[in-house]
């Protein structure tokens, strides 16, 4: 189903799972309070000599939005899944997903608080963040 949308997926078994789960919820960070865009800004303001001045006027473009209370939605809740679930729950998200394989191992290591929806459709249609 992925395949056909377009996006590749891996089957890595044995690949370190908590490396690969760090990168996703950095990449999550990143994104929801544009921390890059603050950086490159930055570098520009100090390039022209203007970062001290505009450092607290600034500061603001680039305060995003916290992900407490903000929906994840997780395709795939194999041994990456499961364990970016369980640390976007504990970081207050709210978390959603949807694995046409899953299985009773993965299932158990789900915060219990996680919702399986009955397709990918539906997740999109929920997330905040995929």
């Amino acid at each position: 189903e992925m395949t056909t949308a377009g996006i590749p997926v891996f089957n890595t078994p044995g690949a370190n799972a908590n490396a690969v789960k760090e990168l996703v919820l950095a990449g999550l960070l990143l994104a929801s309070r544009d921390i890059t865009g603050g950086i490159n800004h930055m570098k520009e303001l100090g390039a022209k000599g203007e970062q001290r001045e505009r450092v607290e006027k600034d500061k603001a473009l680039f305060g995003g939005r916290e992900i407490t209370g903000k929906t994840l939605g997780v395709i795939g809740l194999g041994h990456i899944g499961s364990a970016t679930a369980r640390d976007a729950a504990a970081l207050g998200m709210d978390v959603i997903g949807y694995d046409p394989g899953m299985t009773i191992e993965s299932a158990l290591k789900l915060p219990r608080e996680t919702q399986i929806l009955g397709g990918m459709k539906a997740v999109f249609a929920q997330a905040d963040y995929i």
